[in-house]
């Protein structure tokens, strides 16, 4: 596993558990959900950012597999 990806996990547990403990803690006293939905919004805004930055040196990696099982 690379740095890269050990990042990721890291911040994919963080990003879970903020999307629990935030709108139903920070922003539970809230009238409308409003709060909760900007900020599920963010996060997912996030998470994707994060996903194209994992996923960005993935390109060569499926043909350089298939040289070394030849």
């Amino acid at each position: 596993m690379t740095g890269k990806e050990k990042i990721w996990i890291l911040f994919s547990l963080l990003y879970g558990i903020a999307n629990v403990v935030v709108p139903f803690t920070i922003l539970k006293d809230e009238g409308t959900l409003v709060g909760a939905f900007l900020f599920w919004n963010l996060i997912t805004a996030a998470v994707l950012l994060a996903g194209a930055w994992v996923t960005s040196g993935w390109t060569g990696k499926g043909s350089q597999e298939r040289e070394v099982r030849r």
